[in-house]
C-alpha cells in the first residue's frame, strides 16, 4: 500500500517568521534550525517553507493532519548530495516503526512558493 501526500507554503510566509523563536521552535526541531540557520537571506526562508510544506504533506499522507503531530518528532533534513529525507523521533519514530511505514520526500520551491511531496509505503518487504 502507498499513501501521498501534497503540500506549497508561500517563501514570505516563512520569511516574516525566520526571527520568531516561539515560532521557530514549535515548527523545527534543533537539527532543523541549525539547517536553516546555515543558508542565507532567501534561502533561508526557501528551507523554512520547504520543511514546513513537507510536515503538512507528511501529516496528508497519514491521514491525521498537522495537528495530530508533534512537529518536534520530524526533522526535515539534506544529504550532502542535497537529497531531502525524513529523520523521525519519539512516539512518531515508534508508530512508523510498527507499520513498517517509510517516508519518500521531494522538495522544490519556485516563484515565491515551497513544494512538498510524500510518499508512504510499506517496508516490511510484504508487498
Amino acid at each position: 500500500m502507498a499513501m501521498i501526500g501534497f503540500d506549497a507554503v508561500t517563501v514570505s510566509r516563512m520569511e516574516k517568521n525566520l526571527q520568531n523563536e516561539h515560532f521557530m521552535s514549535r515548527q523545527f526541531s534543533q537539527s532543523e534550525r541549525r539547517l536553516i540557520a546555515s543558508r542565507s537571506g532567501k534561502r533561508a526562508a526557501e528551507t523554512a517553507a520547504a520543511n514546513f510544506a513537507a510536515k503538512e504533506a507528511l501529516s496528508k499522507a497519514l491521514g491525521c493532519g498537522i495537528f495530530k503531530l508533534n512537529l518536534q518528532e520530524i526533522s526535515v533534513l539534506r544529504r550532502e548530495s542535497g537529497e531531502p529525507y525524513f529523520e523521525f523521533s519519539g512516539l512518531l519514530k515508534e508508530k512508523m516503526e510498527s507499520v513498517h511505514l517509510c517516508a519518500q520526500l521531494s522538495l522544490s520551491h519556485e516563484n515565491g512558493m515551497a513544494f512538498a511531496m510524500v510518499l508512504l509505503q510499506d517496508d516490511s518487504g510484504l508487498f
